[in-house]
């Protein structure tokens, strides 16, 4: 198996792993064919005005000032005398599609909805919109643009133009104002137009105003600023303005119902996704017709928050719920039939009913949720694993049957309050026994990705010990051992078609049969892998020279998986690694440098460690560092023209290159100072910006193809070419923390050459030495220095014919060419040392540095819109994304590329070295993923999912690396 096949299939087995768990913990089946369900008792009102504002805070909405004083006067009077208030809990990912999916449809959508709003992906459920007489709706979500595109008759949708949706120059008035002015414009048609006022006359009509302003704004101006505060107060002026022409126009008949809420928080620096506490927290307010009004609190501590006493509203009663709660609420509210994959419970504690009325609600509540259990227990039945079937006992059909009796005869009887009740109780059990079936597949298929990363770290394993013992294959000659491994492989392949039948007959989806199929093919080249090796228990066993490294290596994987929660602790990891490197080999390394290195991983581990507070924006500090890059670009392209050993290779670098790089950053420098001032004062950043950013932003990204393919020439090109983008893409510490990255990498081949170059190693022959023996077993007894370099003067059990020894001429490093390593890397290679151990531990040590110092990225909630200023300025996602990620992604490029030329200087294996790198990754995503959960508050679960798939991320980065890294070092246009 080659080293590119092998990088590959680690590629796709991150990747399947990477999305296995969202088929584990947050698969929703949507199953049709449900009878529908709605009280049939009069409802309590005939119209519903449905208001969200999109990425709206609770606290934002309901906190009073230090001064006493609130941003919201009348959405806090309808909390303290008109209405009910609460807490609205979203579920994740928090963003715009799952949130109002959630709303008005009763269930948490899969969380790859997030790409399906921005690919406009298709509605196969119902919601609310589609059970009412009519339905009007102003800026709607991309979602709805479908259902109303579907119903032309019933619902009425415009939307705000998006060419209009800035993510600067923000103003209240650029985007609720809008909605505010077509609802006024439609009401005062209305009263003119009789067709239209007879059907706004209609029973179970729905009015939904989508507010998208205070979401930008929250983008651009932060939440905690002055200017947040006063959209607030704009938003609480226009609802009040609004509900006061709604009342006029039906002439205050007390027949209309009110929702006040929002989609999802905004965390302090202006990001959703996560499940963060201000995420997660939306403002609710219920008022109106047969709403309950504010009564006085009579249980402060039936929640576990503070929030009621931050607020400052102890006395009023509180009803939170969970988002896919409001669909059965409005759909009650004015008597429509609940949505049909609706799976959540109608919420207590907001109507002013007669206990008749509310009883009936509650049972057709109950007869939907029924009817959703029954159709998931069948789909469940019928689905993978059939045959171990455990049906949910506290529901099973014969006690449904008298479940229905026993509240039809206290119905009966009048005994509206025992009925209500016994209702209830029976509620929770069908949301239990619909979150029973939800999960059913949640073990089998927890099992089977879990052997597939078992697995591959096995196989891996076997891989680099073959590697290690053989330095090429074993190629098996044998009829028996060839007749073995064919054995084998058909078993195998049996196996997979069984399990492939079985799996399509229990209509078993395509994601999760590639799941159950995937440890397969794995565990058989595992299998196969061990059983070319033989007993590999001995050969381990003469490998205990790399156990200190590998212990060390080990603890520094679990000090990455605690910087999640804590990344102070990463940046203890990356000090202790750097010192424990530098004075394990004190002899080896020249003071100086030595002194070097350690400064810039101090100074690297500092930045990384430094907590991340609101992300308030420093544009000052990007500034400062690009000057720094400037003055550095000159001054090392200066030491190039005069250092000996590089100096032939500036004849061939150019003057004029060096002149280009520095007049490229300084004019990223200038661009960017514009565009704070443009920022800072809440301008558009016009086309004078955007298109020298784009041009600046290609050329960099094609520029080290353009240059030789020496490592000197390729890494000055990419270390210093990518720095105009990246900070044009910065915000704060971004690109400091990236000249301290280069910097350090830069040291570090320095300090592996330092380690290397009094080192002689032992190559095998070529075919055109005097033998061409590959030896069957190698056997290393050298002791590792602290950083693990091997002194391989003391090889034991090797034959002089079977070897050259090999004195590396890495003083000139630099002229070392990229293209002729690759060419010649198949008689570089060498054994396995506990060296390699440490440059891969660095590599995925200094890489999550680089994705916590220059990404800020400890959730996935951790993007920032205003990185793209420079580029953008209108929301969009499909462009805004690929930035933001290529940010992320560019540092790691250059440190990947440093770190190729150390593999090169050293003369290390591709092979091994992605070899181990995929078992460090394997071993963290194994701690990642069993530490995900799906229980506990949703801050809890949020935080487990985000640190999963950036250790699920990070790893397919580290896999296409490689391949990617390949091409960056060894193309040359021209």
């Amino acid at each position: 198996m080659s080293t590119w096949m092998i990088i590959t299939a680690g590629f796709l087995v991150q990747g399947i792993v990477f999305i296995s768990i969202f088929d584990i913990y947050f698969t929703t089946h949507l199953i049709g064919g449900q009878q529908q369900h709605a009280s049939s008792r009069p409802p309590p009102a005939k119209r519903l005005i449905f208001i969200v504002a999109d990425g709206l805070r609770a606290d934002k909405t309901l906190m009073l000032q230090p001064d006493g004083t609130t941003p919201a006067p009348y959405l806090r009077n309808i909390a303290e005398k008109e209405g009910t208030w609460g807490v609205s809990t979203a579920g994740i990912p928090t963003a715009t599609r799952p949130g109002h999916v959630a709303m008005t449809a009763g269930f948490y959508e899969d969380p790859t909805s997030v790409a399906k709003d921005i690919g406009g992906g298709a509605i196969n459920f119902d919601t609310i919109f589609q059970e009412t007489t009519y339905t009007w709706t102003w800026d709607t979500p991309k979602f709805l643009e479908k259902v109303s595109t579907d119903h032309p008759d019933r619902i009425f949708s415009e939307q705000y133009p998006g060419q209009r949706k800035y993510l600067s120059g923000i103003n209240p008035k650029d985007m609720d104002s809008w909605v505010f002015d077509e609802v006024t414009n439609f009401l005062n048609g209305a009263k003119t137009d009789a067709s239209l006022k007879e059907k706004m006359n209609k029973d179970k009509v729905l009015f939904f105003l989508h507010l998208g302003g205070i979401d930008h704004a929250g983008y651009i101006v932060r939440p905690n600023s002055k200017e947040y505060l006063t959209h607030v107060s704009f938003l609480d002026e226009g609802v009040k303005d609004i509900v006061g022409k709604f009342e006029d126009f039906f002439g205050h008949d007390g027949k209309t119902a009110y929702v006040f809420t929002s989609d999802h928080g905004m965390t302090n620096w202006g990001a959703h996704g996560d499940g963060m506490p201000d995420e997660i927290h939306c403002p609710l307010l219920v008022w109106g017709a047969g709403i309950r009004k504010a009564q006085p609190e009579d249980n402060l501590n039936r929640y576990d928050d503070t929030l009621s006493q931050e607020w400052s509203l102890t006395r009023w009663k509180r009803a939170n719920l969970e988002q896919p709660s409001l669909a059965p609420l409005m759909a009650a509210t004015i008597g429509i039939t609940f949505p049909r994959n609706a799976v959540y419970p109608f919420p207590g504690g907001f109507f002013d009913v007669p206990a008749e009325d509310e009883f009936g609600i509650l049972y057709a509540n109950l007869k939907q949720l029924l009817e959703n259990y029954q159709a998931i227990e069948k789909y469940t039945h019928k689905g993978p694993f059939a045959f171990t079937f455990r049906s949910y006992r506290p529901l099973a059909p014969s006690m449904i049957k008298s479940l229905h009796t026993d509240i039809q005869s206290l119905k009966e009887s009048g005994n509206f309050a025992s009925a209500i009740a016994v209702t209830k109780q029976k509620i929770d059990l069908a949301v239990k026994g619909i979150r029973h079936y939800k999960l059913y597949s949640k073990n089998p298929l927890w099992l089977a990705t879990f052997s597939s990363m078992i697995g591959w770290f096995c196989f891996c394993a076997l891989v680099l010990i073959q590697q290690h013992e053989n330095w090429e294959d074993i190629r098996v000659t044998t009829p028996v051992m060839t007749n073995t491994k064919h054995i084998i492989i058909q078993c195998a392949v049996a196996i997979a078609v069984f399990d492939l039948i079985f799996l399509y007959a229990q209509s078993t989806p395509l994601t999760q049969c590639i799941h159950f199929l995937l440890p397969i093919p794995i565990w058989t080249a595992a299998a196969i892998k061990w059983y070319e090796i033989g007993n590999i228990f001995p050969i381990i066993k003469r490998q205990k020279h790399l156990l200190p490294v590998a212990s060390l290596c080990v603890i520094g994987i679990i000090s990455i998986v605690a910087a999640m929660h804590y990344r102070f602790i990463l940046g203890l990891a990356i000090a202790i690694f750097s010192i424990i490197s530098i004075y394990g080999n004190k002899s080896d390394i020249d003071k100086t440098l030595r002194n070097q290195w350690l400064f810039s991983s101090i100074g690297l581990a500092a930045l990384v460690a430094k907590p991340l507070g609101d992300r308030e924006l420093h544009y000052n500090l990007v500034i400062f560092s690009a000057v720094l890059s400037t003055i550095a670009c000159a001054l090392y392209h200066y030491h190039l023209e005069f250092s000996a050993v590089t100096g032939r290779l500036f004849r061939q670098f150019g003057k004029r290159y060096a002149i280009f790089q520095i007049l490229k950053i300084a004019l990223a420098t200038g661009i960017l100072t514009y565009s704070s001032y443009l920022t800072e004062n809440n301008i558009r950043t016009p086309l004078s910006v955007q298109i020298p950013s784009w041009i600046i932003f290609f050329i960099s990204l094609c520029e080290p193809f353009f240059v030789n393919t020496d490592i000197q020439s390729r890494l000055t090109s990419m270390a210093f070419g990518y720095v105009a983008p990246f900070i044009l893409l910065s915000i704060g510490q971004e690109t400091l923390c990236y000249i301290c990255l280069v910097w350090n990498h830069y040291l570090y081949v320095e300090v592996e050459r330092n380690l290397t170059k009094s080192q002689p190693i032992f190559l095998p022959r070529t075919s055109n030495d005097s033998t061409n023996r590959v030896p069957n077993k190698t056997t290393t007894n050298g002791k590792s220095a602290a950083n693990g370099h091997v002194n391989v003067k003391h090889h034991k059990h090797t034959k002089s014919n079977d070897y050259l020894m090999f004195q590396p001429a890495v003083t000139e490093w630099q002229r070392i060419d990229f293209t002729k390593a690759v060419e010649n890397q198949s008689l570089c290679q060498r054994v396995l040392t506990s060296g390699d151990l440490g440059q891969a531990l660095y590599f995925i040590l200094f890489g999550m540095g680089m994705v916590f110092g220059t990404g800020h990225i400890p959730n996935i909630n951790s993007f920032d819109v205003q990185d793209v200023f420079c580029f953008i300025t209108v929301s969009n996602p499909p462009r805004m994304g690929p930035l933001m990620i290529f940010k992320l992604m560019m540092p790691g490029m250059v440190a990947a590329c440093f770190l190729r030329a150390i593999n090169v200087i050293t003369f290390t294996s591709i092979r091994n070295f992605s070899l181990v790198v995929f078992m460090m990754c394997g071993f963290m995503n194994i701690l990642l993923f069993c530490l995900v959960t799906n229980t506990g508050t949703w801050t809890v679960i949020g935080q487990s999912v985000s640190h999963f798939l950036i250790g699920g991320g990070i790893s397919m980065f580290m896999c296409l690396s490689f391949g990617t890294v390949h091409l960056l070092t060894t193309i040359k246009i021209l």
